[in-house]
């Protein structure tokens, strides 16, 4: 029996006017329905909502992202590892993740509402750096964690391990590992593999690497990975889902492991992965 939605959070993309007045539109819509509408604390203010604050994220319901991918993960890290399903209004311009047209908008949040979309949970990959001296920071991506060499001329010199095996060096632009999900993101482009979201692995992608011979791999994602840069490298930098979050020296390990939460993605239940694969990537296609 589905969930009844009583609070819905609307997150839309900063600095779009016309995300802006969707979100207006849809706050007035699900607040005629008298449900209790919230957005994001650094949006912008909206009529007929009240800031979702720390203390009310674990009473959400329902997130409707309205932009694009970016906004979609960006629901992703303010929901911090809390199931909360998450809709996709696709605002923007590819919207892999946010896969509903914005002309659907209405008859899909009123599927959504009625408890007729199809629940999908995506793994996540959870990395931590460890210091030298001992501390430790943490963070949580749906689609992927990029090492890259950033503004250096020199490039990215580093090791990788599966569990306690050195699996082998590599000398590259940077380093993807990606989710099953962030398969058709960064990884894609770089060349790596499409992986079926419900297949638990990860995919290690170097960019552009220097010899033929490194090709992406993938992981069981029962794997403990762990990637170390070589004293002859200097720096790289750490984005975690496109985000820079730190820079990185060879005195630091970065241990990457699946996630212990899943992300709720919602969809139509008469539209499929490989729908959206021909749909967004035109997978499969000969013109």
């Amino acid at each position: 029996m589905a969930t009844k939605i009583k609070n819905v959070c609307l997150i839309f993309r900063p600095g779009s006017e016309k995300a802006l007045k969707t979100a207006i539109d849809v706050a007035e819509w699900l607040h005629q329905k008298k449900l209790n509408v919230f957005t994001e604390p650094s949006s912008k203010p909206v009529a007929f909502t009240k800031k979702a604050k720390a203390s009310r994220l674990r009473k959400i319901d329902l997130v409707v992202a309205l932009g694009g991918d970016g906004t979609f993960l960006a629901a992703v890290r303010w929901l911090e590892g809390k199931s909360v399903p998450i809709l996709g209004i696709n605002m923007g311009n590819l919207g892999f993740l946010t896969e509903t047209k914005e002309e659907e908008l209405f008859e899909v949040l009123n599927q959504a509402l009625l408890g007729k979309m199809h629940k999908t949970g995506r793994s996540t990959l959870h990395t931590t750096v460890k210091k030298k001296g001992g501390g430790t920071r943490s963070y949580t991506s749906l689609n992927d964690i990029v090492l890259e060499r950033g503004s250096r001329s020199r490039l990215i010199d580093m090791a990788i391990y599966s569990n306690a095996f050195f699996v082998s060096t590599v000398k590259a632009d940077g380093l993807i590992v990606a989710t099953p999900t962030g398969s058709t993101a960064y990884c894609l482009a770089a060349g790596g593999p499409i992986v079926h979201p419900s297949v638990r692995a990860m995919t290690i992608t170097p960019v552009c690497p220097h010899t033929l011979t490194n090709r992406p791999i993938i992981l069981s994602d029962s794997q403990r990975v762990k990637l170390k840069l070589n004293e002859v490298s200097g720096k790289a930098v750490l984005l975690v889902d496109g985000q820079k979050v730190e820079e990185l020296t060879s005195d630091d390990d970065v241990i990457v492991t699946r996630g212990k939460s899943e992300v709720i993605v919602l969809s139509l239940p008469t539209r499929n992965y490989f729908d959206v694969l021909r749909a967004k990537l035109r997978f499969g296609q000969r013109e």
